[in-house]
């Protein structure tokens, strides 16, 4: 994590990750690959469907047809889904869509990071939706001109 944060019971499921400090609008939060496991997505519907915990739990779309998983104790784990996150996950960088204050939980659009069958899709805890994922081309489509339109608006971002 490269921001204070911190995990503890959460309003939306379980437990969540907050931030502990104010963020700008632009702050890469982490990176998913770093410590990571690399896997195909093939190999990740199957974890699904036998039901791997680990797998389950870490897994995300890092590019194309490829997911990370691992990193069990890292904090990032527990953000948690939402339709208008204050996060932004693109190719496995986790970067704030907007300015997040602090105590604020951290959310991610889990659309973004699951594969787009029908195989692992479960409901949004907050308004009962199902979350499917997009296709390996609409997530690389949909969170690179998110990503543009985060770095073209800030005048000041440095990285």
């Amino acid at each position: 994590m490269f921001v204070k944060a911190e995990v503890r019971p959460s309003g939306i499921f379980g437990k969540g990750l907050f931030a502990q400090e104010p963020i700008d609008r632009g702050k890469i939060i982490c990176f998913f690959p770093i410590g990571a496991e690399v896997i195909t997505e093939e190999r990740f519907i199957a974890a699904v469907v036998n039901f791997e915990p680990m797998i389950v739990r870490t897994g995300t779309r890092y590019a194309g047809k490829y997911f990370t998983v691992g990193n069990e104790s890292e904090p990032y784990t527990f953000l948690n889904h939402s339709f208008e996150p204050n996060l932004l996950c693109h190719c496995g960088m986790v970067i704030a869509r907007r300015r997040i204050e602090a105590e604020e939980e951290l959310t991610l659009d889990y659309r973004t990071l699951v594969d787009e069958t029908d195989i692992g899709t479960y409901a949004d805890a907050a308004t009962g939706t199902v979350i499917r994922g997009y296709s390996a081309k609409e997530t690389m489509l949909r969170t690179a001109r998110d990503l543009i339109d985060i770095l073209e608006g800030e005048n000041r971002w440095q990285g």
